[in-house]
């Protein structure tokens, strides 16, 4: 079965958990506890094996080879569950429905059959195990691809193919330009990125290539600061530039765009700030903006008003 993953990071699904299992931490970018779980397109609760059989397979997520059901959707162990056996019911089955199977369950090519098993739940149904974890889906991953569920709460996780879990992401090898930027794939195409692959914006209410996010805007929209007026090596002047800043630093700029990374973006690949206050846009190799997936013609100066969004408190 060839599964095609979605990358697709979403930012507030992890405070599901607090409330559904009651587990005590919750992941840093988690929103305000719900009481509920998510109801808005909602994935069936229990998904059996696919007409092949195949009741899990591998997929390439930013987490690395992970387990995935018969529909795509990533699978997660829970470490409060013990000696392989489920305690994850009602409520926190709700949010995170069990991967049922029937008694002629299979596993695709590429995972070793020998590791998994199964556990019988309380209603009698039979629930899939990889190595000592039974299995279950997040009902806010909602595509192939999605991770939302990765470290809620510290106690879900994604399954490796050997049956273990995932509590780290994979490394995120980003091509070097020899200078504090360069250019990565994300879910939104090829965007720019700093030294640390975290990806780079830009803020329509910034005019005439001048920063106009300081202060509380800066603490959430860290700008990417160089140490000097003179342009970094490496960089193509026909596309780079360097600003200097109120405060006396210096501010790298693509085009005619300032440049900045997002409080809320933890990991390369993250692009949670994309179209934040319909002002803050990931940023194209080429110094464009890229607006809903599609990279924006690149702007002139005499043009600039027409990028521009009134600022409000929601702007960042």
């Amino acid at each position: 079965m060839k599964i095609s993953p979605i990358y697709l990071p979403v930012l507030f699904a992890s405070a599901l958990v607090a409330s559904a299992c009651g587990a005590s931490d919750a992941p840093l970018n988690a929103a305000p506890t719900e009481t509920n779980p998510p109801t808005a397109n909602e994935p069936a609760p229990a998904a059996p094996p696919s007409s092949d059989g195949v009741a899990a397979a591998l997929s390439d997520t930013e987490l690395g080879s992970v387990m995935v059901g018969p529909d795509g959707r990533t699978l997660y162990g829970f470490t409060n569950d013990t000696e392989a056996a489920s305690t994850c019911y009602d409520a926190c089955a709700d949010a995170w429905p069990p991967v049922i199977v029937d008694k002629d369950w299979a596993v695709a090519p590429g995972l070793d059959v020998g590791i998994f098993a199964t556990t019988t739940r309380d209603d009698g149904s039979l629930q899939l195990v990889a190595g000592k974890w039974p299995l279950y889906y997040y009902a806010a991953d909602t595509k192939p691809g999605d991770v939302s569920g990765q470290g809620s709460g510290d106690v879900w996780f994604v399954v490796a193919a050997d049956g273990s879990l995932v509590k780290e992401a994979a490394a995120t090898e980003t091509p070097s330009t020899g200078g504090p930027v360069s250019s990565a794939n994300t879910e939104l195409g090829d965007t720019l990125v700093d030294e640390d692959g975290l990806t780079l914006y830009g803020f329509t209410n910034d005019t005439d290539g001048e920063t106009t996010c300081v202060d509380d805007c800066a603490d959430a929209w860290p700008p990417l600061i160089v140490d000097s007026a003179e342009l970094p090596a490496g960089l193509d002047a026909e596309t780079y530039s360097v600003i200097e800043r109120p405060d006396g630093t210096f501010q790298l700029k693509a085009g005619k765009w300032p440049l900045y990374t997002f409080a809320a973006d933890q990991n390369p690949g993250d692009v949670n700030g994309q179209g934040s206050g319909d002002v803050w846009f990931v940023v194209a190799p080429d110094g464009s903006l890229i607006k809903d997936g599609a990279e924006s013609a690149p702007a002139s100066s005499s043009d600039a008003s027409s990028d521009q969004r009134p600022a409000s408190s929601s702007s960042y």
